[in-house]
């Protein structure tokens, strides 16, 4: 958390929260929302100013209720979920193998993967989030929370031709090949996600 924005939240702690205005979708872009797309359900306009990309992705966390926010200085600005709290994208390192990104720059090691009855595949792993641990004082802390992330739909066929499928209908649908590793994959449902994962798709006030 950027110590600017702490120290605003000092100067001024009691700015109302804002909700509705921001959002992220499936493919990792932050998205502003103003009263037409919330009225209309669209997704809004594509964020495309780099500072404040950055400010976003730095300043990005979440409270105990598992709603995710910017803090936007001494606002805090809550996120509208597409669908999970990351996007994950497949990128080659620099050993000439693969790894796992955010589309906010954090890597991350598969623990197993997700397919949903849209075919739509998520990656549970450790993530590295900045939470808030005490509303009244406005205090947060850095933790490891197992979490859920979509993988970014141009890897799809990426992730597919490293993966192998069981032709049998049983629970684990089949393996990623990672690191020398085989990473279960397993069906889930999407409305699970949130209650699985504790994240809110749609943060309200009153929860």
């Amino acid at each position: 958390m950027d110590q600017s924005v702490l120290d605003a939240l000092n100067k001024w702690p009691n700015v109302p929260e804002c909700f509705g205005w921001l959002a992220l979708d499936r493919r990792g872009q932050w998205r502003m929302r103003n009263e037409e797309s919330q009225s209309q359900q669209l997704l809004g306009e594509i964020i495309k100013h780099a500072a404040l990309q950055h400010a976003i992705t730095k300043n990005y966390a979440r409270d105990s209720k598992g709603r995710f926010f910017f803090q936007n200085g001494p606002q805090r600005v809550f996120i509208d979920l597409a669908y999970t709290p990351w996007i994950i994208r497949i990128y080659p390192d620099d050993n000439q193998t693969w790894l796992l990104q955010t589309t906010s720059g954090q890597v991350i090691e598969p623990i197993q993967c997700l397919v949903d009855q849209a075919g739509q595949v998520l990656i549970e792993a450790d993530f590295v989030v900045k939470t808030l641990s005490q509303v009244l004082t406005n205090s947060f802390e850095t933790q490891i929370l197992r979490g859920v992330g979509l993988l970014h739909d141009h890897d799809l066929d990426l992730f597919a031709s490293l993966a192998t499928f069981n032709q049998s209908n049983t629970k684990t649908l089949g393996f990623l090949k990672w690191a020398n590793q085989s990473i279960p994959i397993v069906s889930v449902h999407s409305n699970d996600l949130p209650e699985l994962y504790n994240f809110r798709l749609k943060p309200h006030k009153k929860i």
